[in-house]
């Protein structure tokens, strides 16, 4: 368990929308992110005036923040009052990067 910044969590979530190729909602990621990393301490206090925790506001903020997207690495499209992630071939590519530098280290 630990507590996490906005950028510790992008190849987790690049990994969670490659894998699910149809999309995901922020709202499955949120879900995805919580169980598979275990958050705590603070990441885990919910927002004052909110339901959202700490965590999941972080999460959101991969959205808000255009983190994913400005980089290519996926695109975000509305369906319905929803949105939706995708990956692109920037986002495989960066994944693939990723890995191999996590290799040689």
């Amino acid at each position: 368990m630990a507590e996490y910044s906005e950028p510790e969590l992008v190849i987790p979530a690049l990994q969670f929308i490659r894998n699910n190729p149809n999309g995901v909602t922020t709202t499955e990621m949120i879900e995805n992110l919580t169980n598979a990393l275990h958050p705590s301490g603070h990441d885990m206090d919910i927002l004052q005036g909110r339901n959202d925790t700490h965590f999941s506001q972080k999460v959101r903020n991969l959205k808000s923040h255009n983190t994913l997207t400005k980089h290519n690495w996926v695109e975000y499209r509305r369906v319905g009052r929803n949105g939706m992630w995708t990956i692109t071939r920037g986002g495989l590519r960066y994944l693939e990067t990723a890995s191999l530098n996590e290799k040689l280290n």
